[in-house]
């Protein structure tokens, strides 16, 4: 089997820690007044954990109108954006799936601005991590394309011969098959449009 039949191998990457995203929450009423009143909260707990602990942190300031608060910070959340008065649901749902999936998910989350029903289909439009668009065109069209080219072109005329995978990726992307996002590392995370 000569070099040109082997399928490419995916490089090797370290293994990412888990992310454990967090908000820090405070009180408007308290900012308001001209001071700083929250706590960094685990994102990642249910609807009702996040819920009762944002009331923990009203519940405990010293301005008596604190009912209303704010998501001041935000950490480990990858490239999805934590808007300050993003709905705690949507917040928790969004950290949950990033500390499962990693920051693929987060990725996914921002490219459909958290939409329930997007984040619902991320398992099936996840296509994985790639060094480029190129390397998932190979990798989609490799299924011995290249052997048949081999055997179909004579060899005077081999070199010559070319699939166009930077074309291909950028058709499929074109055409709202994929969509490519980058990744932290410089990698390409690969989605399917569902």
């Amino acid at each position: 089997m000569n070099e040109k039949d082997q399928q490419p191998q995916q490089p090797e990457r370290e293994q990412q820690p888990t992310l454990q995203p967090r908000i820090w929450v405070g009180s408007l009423a308290d900012y308001n007044a001209g001071r700083l009143h929250g706590d960094w909260l685990d994102a990642t707990v249910t609807d009702e954990e996040l819920h009762d602990a944002v009331r923990r942190i009203l519940a405990s300031s010293h301005e008596p109108d604190a009912e209303e608060y704010g998501i001041f910070d935000y950490d480990e959340f990858g490239p999805f954006q934590v808007g300050e008065y993003e709905q705690l649901d949507v917040v928790a749902r969004v950290a949950r799936g990033i500390a499962e999936h990693g920051p693929a998910f987060a990725a996914y989350a921002q490219l459909h601005d958290a939409d329930p029903d997007m984040l619902d289909s991320f398992t099936d439009s996840y296509g994985g991590e790639y060094d480029s668009p190129e390397d998932w065109a190979r990798d989609v069209l490799h299924d011995g394309l290249e052997t048949e080219i081999d055997r179909a072109v004579p060899d005077a005329l081999r070199g010559y011969v070319a699939i166009n995978y930077a074309g291909f990726a950028r058709d499929a992307e074109l055409s709202g098959d994929v969509h490519f996002e980058r990744s932290p590392d410089g990698h390409v995370y690969v989605f399917t449009i569902p």
